[in-house]
């Protein structure tokens, strides 16, 4: 991340100087660019799987896609490609304004 430009918001200093409410709005933004890359992933891991051949040797019926569909869910939830960071860093931006130079 250190090759993007950070977003006021992100600068350390600057987040000590925000007022409570600020910090937990930031805080909630945090967490809700986490889980859309978090479905974001799902979804390509899901799109993925769909492009897998079954060769038909071993059919584990409808039981088997749930649980690939809920392992593909906790996958995600680990992987990160820093869609999630980067779309903090623009949305942060209309909660702290940058600085004026």
């Amino acid at each position: 991340m250190s090759s993007f430009y950070l977003s006021p918001a992100l600068q350390k200093d600057r987040v000590a100087e925000l007022p409570e409410a600020k910090k937990k709005e930031l805080g909630k933004l945090k967490n809700a660019c986490s889980d859309f890359e978090s479905i974001f992933m799902h979804q390509m891991l899901k799109e993925m799987r769909k492009t897998v051949n079954k060769t038909g040797m071993i059919n584990g019926g409808q039981a088997e896609e749930i649980f690939a569909d809920m392992l593909d869910q906790e996958r995600a939830k680990t992987m990160s490609i820093g869609l999630g960071d980067i779309l903090y860093m623009q949305l942060s931006r209309g909660i702290v304004p940058p600085k004026s130079r």
